[in-house]
């Protein structure tokens, strides 16, 4: 299920007020109950009772198991925890490196999104330049000014080209698509694309969408004798953070620790009969 779609199911389930789901943090960038719930779905990844891919969130196996033995909100009875397994729980949730982590998983999913949300809102003609510089950035197209972008009407399904080499024997066609999140791409527009890549008898392109593809479109691709990547909305996001296309650094944190191999001026400085007097 997506985040939002989670979080309204989660607020509802919890008989949360209005005024409590939309109280915001002190930075007034998010709710507290949001960051509350990424902060819960970070922990249980971790230890694999949920599951996310493509920025959906799913109970796996441990978390199906153990959620038998939960009972209801506003349900709980018999005795608390005992003071070793708070304590146990207490001293992980205080692991700085843990923290750490799970900070930057929630803080690249919440990028992602935004950043789906930003290209969503644009107009066509960004996503396709978008795309074309990303795959620039990737180390295709073997010159940046050979690059086309192509998309107009009656384009063909084609957005955009880059060649592999200078001549233009090899090149890469583009088609990209958005569509809200939660949206998959009808198969249909992954057959038109492959068959404006057979008029131009070309071997290679790449369909990217803000969106997701079904199964269908996936077995369609590993089909047909072109070769047709498939880019859905959250590996576009995680390659355009990636690559620092339509993202900047903000912040830059370093963790250090004790270098257990290190001696002052280096180990000439100490010479044999010297110590502490």
């Amino acid at each position: 299920m997506p985040f939002v779609p989670l979080m309204d199911n989660v607020a509802s389930r919890l008989g949360l007020t209005t005024e409590e789901r939309v109280e915001s943090l002190p930075s007034g960038k998010e709710t507290v109950f949001g960051n509350r719930l990424r902060w819960a779905l970070a922990y249980l990844e971790r230890s694999g009772a949920v599951e996310q891919r493509r920025g959906l969130y799913r109970s796996a196996k441990a978390g199906e198991e153990g959620a038998s033995t939960v009972p209801s909100p506003g349900a709980v009875t018999g005795p608390m925890p005992s003071s070793a397994t708070r304590a146990g729980a207490a001293a992980a949730m205080a692991e700085p490196e843990a923290w750490i982590a799970a900070t930057a998983h929630m803080m690249h999913e919440r990028l992602m999104a935004r950043l789906l949300a930003r290209v969503h809102a644009e107009r066509p003609e960004f996503f396709e330049h978008l795309v074309i510089e990303l795959l620039l950035a990737m180390g295709y197209g073997c010159r940046p000014d050979l690059a086309r972008h192509l998309g107009r009407r009656g384009d063909g399904g084609i957005d955009g080209s880059v060649p592999l080499d200078v001549l233009g024997l090899d090149v890469i066609y583009i088609q990209a698509k958005r569509y809200r999140p939660g949206v998959s791409v009808p198969v249909s527009a992954v057959r038109e694309f492959a068959g404006s890549l057979d008029a131009r008898k070309a071997g290679k392109g790449v369909f990217v969408t803000t969106a997701g593809f079904p199964k269908s479109a996936w077995s369609f691709v590993s089909a047909v004798p072109s070769k047709i990547v498939l880019i859905d909305g959250h590996a576009l996001a995680d390659l355009l953070i990636g690559y620092n296309i339509g993202v900047k650094v903000r912040e830059t944190y370093e963790v250090k620790e004790i270098d257990e191999a290190y001696v002052p001026g280096g180990a000439g400085l100490l010479r044999s009969g010297d110590g502490a007097r």
